[in-house]
């Protein structure tokens, strides 16, 4: 998009956001004021955070490091005291949910184990606990230690299994291992088995996407959640495709492919859970980001409160002194004004691809009446329709808001998060 391009969808999208909103939420993240404290919560998640991996995936946004054994030790010791802070704040909260990601969670399991016994001693922790896993950090013992700290639902980022487009990814590893370690997790006893699947990448072909739909369903994987290849322009993707000139897909192609893979698993006995995700059978749904609210653990850590977003230091070392200093590592806050809070969880509900209609009065209150015009007006596009109380997405309202969320959504991603990772304390993020 060129400077034109960027400038009218800026215009856009504050236009937006000031009519669904209103006017007086400030669309910015400030530094906390002095004295700012979380507010009480009774039920909220938890997400922690590990930054180590030894591959780097050059498509990856996410905070990372190299992996350094040097490093685990501060990093665990910092992730305990935040827990207490936390504790502290909000409360003997129940914990509905866990999740584990990064990085590369199996790269410190001793330090996960730590850290979510602390919560459990501090928290009413009631929620399955959820991590991310490696297809080459996956063998026998690595099973039992997740067993071992409560695993139940587990992810594989497969990403691919040609050899080809594991190359474009950065994945040094060969399809075997990938295909070894998703049938060892699948035979395992967990309840939920998630494999992570991209489309939309480089030179991927329809056929190739249902291939490797087909190796992951073989392989005994209970969800499949396919996303397209996110190109944040400071990833090294970014950089990697803005200097060779790669050529991604086209639209027409990237819908194509979103239409294979929305047929193939309505043919094989996998339900929508989200505008990625597919499910088979009984076992519950596999999440990463779905939660009405969390408090985050670990570098560059977000945590969605009754308040406001908040965002921890993307900076390790100064993540890991600020905790021995005794004090917060967050970086950013955006307080909610007005129904924002309300909005927000509306927008997770789109990307679950169903609205429950009734619960629309409770959660936006005085902007119900406007949300709901909106979602009359996706309807008659033929966006969604009614399915008993809810609003349910079709394929092609699916596949549009992965769109709007690709262009809108992860905009905003990429704007607090370069901010973040240029400096530790940033003054200020506008988005």
């Amino acid at each position: 998009m060129n400077g034109l391009g960027r400038g009218f969808s800026r215009f856009a999208t504050r236009c937006l956001r000031r009519h669904l909103v209103g006017p007086e939420q400030r669309w910015r993240f400030e530094p906390p004021a002095p004295g700012w404290s979380p507010p009480p919560v009774e039920r909220t998640s938890l997400y922690l955070h590990v930054p180590f991996c030894r591959n780097s995936c050059p498509y990856c946004p996410y905070t990372k490091v190299p992996y350094d054994a040097a490093l685990i030790e501060p990093y665990t010791r910092a992730a305990l005291v935040e827990v207490d802070r936390w504790a502290d704040a909000i409360g003997l909260a129940e914990i509905t949910s866990v999740y584990v990601g990064g990085g590369t969670p199996t790269h410190a399991l001793a330090s996960v184990t730590r850290v979510l016994e602390r919560v459990r001693g501090r928290f009413r922790l009631t929620g399955d606990i959820c991590i991310e896993t490696s297809p080459p950090d996956i063998d026998v013992e690595t099973v039992q230690r997740l067993h071992d700290l409560g695993a139940r639902l587990v992810s594989l980022g497969v990403q691919s299994f040609r050899a080809e487009h594991l190359a474009t990814l950065g994945r040094s590893y060969q399809p075997a291992v990938a295909e070894r370690a998703l049938a060892l997790l699948a035979s395992s006893g967990f309840d939920a088995v998630n494999a992570d699947i991209m489309f939309a990448l480089p030179g991927q072909t329809a056929e190739d996407v249902v291939f490797d739909l087909d190796r992951a369903a073989e392989l005994g994987a209970t969800q499949i959640t396919v996303y397209p290849l996110f190109t944040f322009p400071y990833t090294t993707v970014g950089e990697y495709l803005r200097l060779k000139a790669v050529r991604m897909p086209d639209l027409h192609m990237r819908r194509r492919q979103y239409r294979a893979i929305c047929d193939w698993c309505s043919s094989h006995g996998f339900e929508r859970v989200s505008v990625w995700g597919f499910k088979r059978g009984a076992a519950p749904r596999y999440s990463s980001v779905t939660r009405d609210g969390y408090i985050g653990i670990g570098p560059g850590a977000g945590s969605h409160l009754p308040d406001g977003f908040t965002v921890n230091t993307f900076d390790l070392a100064a993540w890991v002194h600020s905790l021995d200093s005794g004090r917060s590592p967050v970086a950013l806050r955006m307080p909610f004004a007005g129904h924002t809070g309300g909005w927000w969880w509306l927008y997770w509900r789109f990307y679950d691809t169903r609205i429950p209609l009734d619960a629309v009065d409770h959660a936006l209150g005085g902007d119900a009446r406007k949300a709901l015009r909106w979602m009359g007006a996706v309807e008659r596009a033929g966006l969604a329709r009614r399915k008993g109380p809810d609003l349910e997405l079709t394929d092609r309202g699916a596949f549009w808001l992965h769109l709007v969320q690709n262009h809108f959504a992860l905009a905003y991603v990429n704007t607090l998060w370069t901010a973040g990772r240029q400096q530790a304390w940033p003054p200020a993020v506008a988005m």
